[in-house]
């Protein structure tokens, strides 16, 4: 499918409690934040709409300022404690209305190393709004993954800290080059990734 057709929607609204006191999306990475590797690289595509999920401005007032000088329309997750679900909820709520948008393209904040490259695959192997397309290690299922509007109303059913998981199972797998889907959790995968 066509990224035009598609809404990407970027999940930063984490409280990064394994990465210490500091706000690891802010963490420096080959010379800037975490964040701003993801949001660039999905910015520089052509999709329907930019959404992005985190936190309330006061806690997050740089990725703000970030997401929303590259066009991010910036929906704020004031209870990040309820897990993944509850952002995937509010971003699945913000695009319903649109219905030029055929499905949502799940993207994490802290998973800088995922080429453009990667996403593009995943929207092109996405066939219709039933389409479900999940990136894969070789071993499970995970995010960035596409899922047609068909599966809207399952995504705003969803609760707790597992997101999408059981029905990217289910879906398409798209094989991701080694490395890419490594996701920064502790200061010590932000050393291994440097």
């Amino acid at each position: 499918m066509r990224t035009e057709h598609i809404a990407a929607v970027l999940l930063a609204a984490g409280t990064s409690s394994r990465f210490g006191e500091e706000d690891k999306l802010m963490a420096t990475l080959r010379g800037k934040p975490i964040a701003a590797h993801v949001l660039e690289t999905i910015a520089s595509m052509a999709f329907a709409e930019l959404v992005a999920v985190t936190r309330p401005i006061d806690e997050a007032p740089v990725i703000h300022r970030k997401l929303d000088r590259r066009g991010y329309s910036i929906i704020v997750n004031d209870r990040p404690q309820d897990g993944m679900s509850g952002s995937i909820v509010r971003a699945v709520r913000h695009v319903m209305p649109n219905r030029d948008v055929r499905g949502i393209l799940i993207c994490l904040a802290d998973m800088p190393d995922v080429p453009q490259t990667h996403y593009n695959h995943i929207c092109l192997a996405a066939e219709d709004i039933r389409s479900v397309v999940a990136s894969t290690d070789g071993f499970s299922s995970s995010p960035p993954a596409f899922i047609g509007r068909k599966h809207f109303p399952e995504l705003l059913a969803l609760r707790g800290d597992q997101g999408a998981r059981a029905l990217l199972s289910h879906g398409l797998q798209i094989e991701a080059p080694a490395g890419i889907l490594r996701d920064i959790d502790t200061p010590d995968d932000l050393a291994t990734a440097s």
